[in-house]
């Protein structure tokens, strides 16, 4: 037993020292990866966004997210030229549901599908704000209730003046 004492204290310390390795700086980046559009439009590279843009995480089976698909295509269609919006259906093998909530809702700012998922979060709905620079100046999990809300997160996070 005792020999085998220093053999797992190495291991436990070389295991241990990856898990606590410090993050890159992508860590406050949106992966690098395409995801597919899900209404058959042009896919969404997220590793090349540049903000300000106002990323929506939604799937057709969330409530919340039902309840503020309008308030998100409300804000594109006022502030879309200024602070682009894009949605993403994350962790939903419903495509054809999802794109009839979408067409339900009014929603016509670009709607892709990360249905792996790539972008990592655990409860819906999901809302990611990325700077001018790519990096994400905010994310919350957060029903967002009113075009208020939304607009005052923008302003306050992104420094924009809508």
């Amino acid at each position: 037993m005792k020999r085998w004492l220093p053999a797992l204290v190495v291991v436990a310390l070389l295991l241990g020292g990856c898990a606590s390795e410090p993050r890159t700086t992508k860590a406050n980046r949106l992966p690098d990866v395409t995801l597919a559009s899900l209404t058959g439009g042009k896919g969404v590279d997220l590793g090349t966004l540049r903000g300000p843009v106002v990323v929506n995480l939604w799937a057709q089976w969330c409530g919340p997210c039902k309840r503020e698909l309008p308030i998100y295509q409300q804000f594109f269609a006022q502030h879309g030229a200024q602070v682009p919006v894009i949605g993403v259906d994350w962790q939903d093998t419903q495509g054809a549901q999802a794109r009839a909530l979408a067409t339900r809702a009014g929603v016509t700012y670009p709607l892709a599908v990360d249905s792996e998922p790539e972008i990592r979060t655990r409860t819906l709905p999901r809302l990611i704000l990325v700077k001018a620079d790519g990096t994400i100046a905010y994310q919350e999990s957060v029903e967002i209730k009113t075009l208020d809300q939304l607009e005052k997160l923008v302003e306050k996070q992104l420094g924009v003046s809508l």
